[in-house]
């Protein structure tokens, strides 16, 4: 079954190349990036002399998308291990979609962002490697 995120149409397309950053950590955003090809690594503390590989993602994986929902920096860095294909996702265009829902559901939803970055936090210096395939679970 395709990602329902995949439905963004009236996205820009960009195309980043191998070993080229596309998210530095603690750096502002107002976009997050659906992956159409190739695949991406996550690590924390990329600049320092010790990084930590957190993830790799490939086709159909949202990345930086925490960074819309609460303004924060951003947690991580996001390297492009080959030539790697996303949809950019506005910070403008998820309030849009947002705003369509209940304003109960929007709450929750801010609410789970904000516990979800808080035990990411927590688990980064614990955890080298953050299996993702746990979370696709549904």
């Amino acid at each position: 079954m395709p990602s329902p995120a995949i439905s963004v149409v009236n996205s820009n397309q960009l195309t980043f190349h191998r070993n080229e950053y596309m998210i530095k950590e603690g750096s502002d955003s107002d976009v997050a990036y659906l992956i159409m090809s190739g695949r991406v690594e996550i690590r924390k503390g990329a600049f320092s002399q010790a990084p930590q590989r957190l993830a790799v993602l490939g086709k159909g994986e949202m990345i930086g998308e925490m960074a819309l929902f609460d303004d924060s920096p951003r947690m991580a860095s996001v390297i492009a291990l080959e030539d790697t294909t996303v949809r950019v996702i506005s910070r403008e265009e998820l309030k849009r979609r947002i705003g369509t829902l209940d304003p109960v559901m929007r709450g929750i939803m801010r609410i789970m962002v904000k516990r979800l970055r808080l035990m990411a936090e927590h688990a980064m210096p614990k955890q080298t490697e953050v299996n993702w395939s746990e979370w696709k679970k549904t």
